[in-house]
């Protein structure tokens, strides 16, 4: 059977390594939590490009519908015998060209206000994956301290066992 210094000096050394493994392990998960946020920044930021794109092609779309409409609305005054630039056709034109400004202006608000959600959403991602990187710099710090209070202690304890006569 062992001596309880040698068991004491056994125990010390795997508790040390077992707060270093453990320090290890919390630094790679946090490390690893931080590659999830950014990859996620960067899916937002490509979200928040698309949305920009989609928004362009939606007021694409929009501006041609209207000069389908206007081109309608022409060709059907004109047949009427009506002067496009004058009176109540005019006020039509007009009207028509003014809900489409509005109508355009909603598409790029809605688009601005997406772009705004994903753009907060990678500030989030890249405020995650920092506090990620902390938290694993925190784990090495705090796992050396944990190893070093252990080896203390277990010295310590051998300093207790040699003062009562153990060897």
């Amino acid at each position: 059977m062992c001596e309880p210094t040698t068991l004491l000096i056994a125990a010390t050394a795997v508790s040390t390594l077992g707060a270093g493994y453990g320090a290890l392990q919390a630094n790679a998960q946090s490390n690893y939590q931080a590659r999830v946020a950014d990859q996620n920044a960067r899916l937002s930021a490509e979200s928040a490009r698309q949305e920009q794109d989609n928004t362009r092609d939606a007021a694409l779309q929009h501006y041609r519908k209207v000069a389908q409409l206007q081109g309608q609305q022409r060709v059907a005054m004109a047949g009427g015998g009506l002067d496009v630039n004058f009176g109540n056709a005019a006020g039509l034109t007009a009207d028509t060209e003014m809900l489409a400004r509005e109508d355009a202006s909603r598409i790029y608000e809605q688009g601005a206000e997406n772009v705004r959600g994903f753009d907060i959403e990678g500030s989030n991602y890249r405020s995650q994956a920092k506090a990620s990187r902390q938290a694993a710099t925190g784990a090495l710090v705090g796992g050396a301290f944990e190893m070093a209070g252990t080896a203390l202690g277990g010295a310590s304890q051998y300093k207790q066992l040699k003062a009562k006569g153990f060897k």
